[in-house]
C-alpha cells in the first residue's frame, strides 16, 4: 500500500494533473495532500528514510535545506525568505525521500519508469486539449509549467522515460510510446525555447556517445527522416524565434522578441554574478533576488527588472551565496555519478541490459534537464531532489539485482 501511494504522489508531481484538475473545474481539489501525507508517513514507518542516506544525493540535497534555513535571517527579506524555506521543505525537499523511499527491487524501478512515462503521456496531452494562445509558441494551461520555456524544460526530463518504452516494452507499447515521444519532440521545437533546443542538442548527443551500437544506428536511420518531418511541420516562426540564438535574422516582431529576451537574460546574469560576490556568504536571500534586484537598480525608469535570473545555477547562487550554490551543484553532480556508477556497472553484465537501458534513459533526460534550467528557474522545484531520490533507488535496486542474477547464473553453472 506504502508503495502505491508513494508512487500515486510522484505522478501528481510529473503529471501537474492537481494543476490540471483545478484549471478544468476552477476549484482546488488537494489531491497531492490527501496522497503525499500518508506515503510519507508509511515512508517512515517502513525505513525507507535510512535507505536514501545509503547513497549521497540525500546528505546534499538535505545540506542545501539545511542552508537555506540557516541563511534565512540574514535575507534581505528575512520574513519573505523564511516562508519559502518552509514551503521548500513543505513540498520540494520532502519529494526525495518519498522517491528514494520507494524502490526496493528492480520491479519497483520498472514501475516508477512507466508512471513517469505515464505521466509524460498526459503533459503531451495538455498541449492538446489546454493550449493557451501565446502566437506562434505553444503554451499549455498547467500552472508550474505553463511557460513555454518551462514547459519545454519539464517535456526534456519527461520523454526519455517513453523512449525507454520504446527501447525495451511490447511491440503495441512501444508503437504509441514512439508517437508520444514524436509529438513530445514536436512541442519542444514548437515552444521556440532556445534553452530547450540546446537540451534536446545535448540529448542527441549524449544518446549518440552513450547509447550501444544498435541503437545508434537507429538514430542514424530514423534521425534524418524526423528532422525532414520536424522541419515541415513545426511554425516557420517558431524556427525564426530559434534562429536568433546564432544570427540577426530581418526584425519580424518574433525576432524582436527573441532579441529582447535574449538582452534581459543577458542583464539578468551579469546583475546575479555581482550580487553574488557582494553577498557570498548567504546571498540576497532565498527567492528574492527579483525583489531585491528591482529596489536597486535603475533600469527601467526608476526601478530595477523586477525578474528572476533565468539561470537555476545561478538563482541558487545569488540567493543562498556560494556555500548554497556548491550544496547544490553536489546534489546534481552526485546523482549524476550514482547514475553512472549504475550505468557502467550494468554495461559490463550481458544478463542486465534492462538496467544499462533503463539508467541510460534516466541519464538522458538529465543531460537535457540541465542543460535547459542553464536558461530557466527551476532551482527549487521537486525535479532535481526526486532524481537524486530516483537515483538512490534505482542504485540500490539495481545492486540487489545484480546479486540475484549473478547468483543464479552461478547455479546454472553449477
Amino acid at each position: 500500500m506504502s508503495f502505491y501511494l508513494g508512487l500515486g504522489t510522484l505522478f501528481l508531481e510529473f503529471s501537474v494533473l492537481p494543476q490540471v484538475l483545478a484549471y478544468v473545474f476552477q476549484v482546488r481539489l488537494f489531491l497531492l495532500y490527501l496522497i503525499a501525507i500518508p506515503a510519507i508517513l508509511a515512508m517512515v514507518a517502513s525505513g525507507g528514510l535510512r535507505r536514501c542516506f545509503r547513497a549521497r544525493p540525500a546528505y546534499y540535497w538535505t545540506g542545501f535545506g539545511c542552508w537555506i534555513g540557516l541563511a534565512a535571517p540574514f535575507s534581505t527579506w528575512p520574513g519573505g525568505s523564511v516562508l519559502a524555506c518552509f514551503d521548500y521543505w513543505r513540498t520540494t525537499l520532502i519529494i526525495l525521500f518519498v522517491a528514494g523511499a520507494l524502490i526496493v527491487d528492480w520491479s519497483d524501478v520498472r514501475k516508477v519508469m512507466y508512471m513517469i512515462a505515464a505521466s509524460a503521456v498526459v503533459n503531451i496531452l495538455c498541449a492538446r486539449f489546454l493550449r493557451m494562445d501565446l502566437g506562434e509558441r505553444t503554451g499549455v494551461a498547467l500552472g508550474t509549467i505553463g511557460n513555454p520555456n518551462d514547459y519545454a524544460g519539464h517535456l526534456l526530463l519527461v520523454l526519455p522515460f517513453l523512449l525507454w518504452i520504446v527501447l525495451s516494452g511490447k511491440v503495441v507499447l512501444r508503437i504509441v510510446a514512439l508517437g508520444f515521444v514524436g509529438t513530445g519532440v514536436y512541442l519542444i521545437l514548437g515552444t521556440a525555447s532556445r534553452g530547450a533546443l540546446l537540451g534536446l542538442a545535448a540529448e542527441v548527443v549524449f544518446f549518440a556517445i552513450m547509447a550501444s551500437g544498435r541503437q545508434k544506428a537507429a538514430l542514424v536511420l530514423v534521425g534524418p527522416i524526423a528532422a525532414m518531418v520536424l522541419l515541415a511541420t513545426v511554425p516557420p516562426a517558431s524556427w525564426r524565434r530559434l534562429a536568433e540564438m546564432w544570427f540577426n535574422a530581418a526584425k519580424t516582431a518574433e525576432s524582436a522578441e527573441a532579441l529582447e529576451s535574449s538582452e534581459a537574460r543577458q542583464y539578468l546574469l551579469r546583475t546575479s554574478i555581482r550580487y553574488t560576490f557582494e553577498r557570498p556568504l548567504f546571498g540576497v536571500g532565498f527567492e528574492q533576488f527579483a525583489s531585491y534586484e528591482s529596489g536597486r537598480e535603475r533600469v527601467v525608469g526608476t526601478h530595477g527588472y523586477g525578474h528572476e535570473t533565468h539561470n537555476s545555477f545561478m538563482q541558487a547562487a545569488v540567493e543562498c551565496g556560494i556555500p548554497g550554490f556548491l550544496l547544490f551543484t553536489g546534489g546534481i553532480v552526485s546523482t549524476l555519478l550514482l547514475l553512472y556508477k549504475t550505468f557502467r556497472q550494468a554495461r559490463r553484465r550481458p544478463d542486465c541490459q534492462d538496467i544499462r537501458v533503463a539508467v541510460f534513459c534516466i541519464m538522458l533526460g538529465m543531460a537535457g534537464f540541465i542543460v535547459a534550467i542553464t536558461f530557466l528557474n527551476f532551482a527549487y522545484f521537486f525535479y532535481l531532489p526526486v532524481m537524486g531520490g530516483l537515483a538512490t533507488g534505482v542504485w540500490i535496486a539495481a545492486q540487489r539485482e545484480f546479486q540475484l542474477r549473478g547468483a543464479a547464473l552461478d547455479a546454472g553453472a553449477a
